[in-house]
């Protein structure tokens, strides 16, 4: 057999193990669905977040989008966090800096309310700062 043929047989057995294997996948019901991508601006000012250039705090997505957050401070730094404990799956915290953007990404894959708050202590009030990341389980 000669080094081409071995080659074209090697190939051709990938391709039908690979073909064999997803017509095993669509057999199993399995669907793959295209996740979206969500972006959102937060930003931090005494005492509240803006979220998208709304007064309320609150992301909503759906289960498995990626969500990109561009997080900005305008006055005193401030953090960006999600504690993972019993209630919260998601594990986030980023500090941003008067003027020094932070961007960062997660995939919403777990459905439920979480919240977020500024979890520095610079200023008393920031313990009052507080949004929700609100994920919804996809039909």
């Amino acid at each position: 057999m000669s080094m081409f043929t071995r080659f074209t047989t090697s190939r051709n057995t990938a391709a039908t193990v690979i073909a064999f294997g997803l017509a095993a996948i669509v057999g199993t019901g399995i669907v793959l669905v295209a996740q979206s991508r969500r972006d959102f601006d937060v930003s931090a000012r005494k005492y509240s977040f803006r979220v998208s250039g709304n007064n309320n705090a609150e992301i909503r997505v759906m289960q498995n989008d990626l969500v990109h957050v561009t997080f900005t401070s305008e006055d005193i730094p401030h953090s960006f966090t999600i504690e993972d404990h019993a209630d919260s799956h998601y594990r986030i915290m980023r500090r941003a800096e008067p003027g020094k953007a932070v961007s960062f990404d997660f995939r919403a894959d777990t459905p439920g309310r979480f919240r977020f708050y500024c979890s520095l202590t610079i200023d008393d009030k920031c313990k009052d700062m507080q949004g929700t990341l609100i994920v919804e389980t996809k039909p």
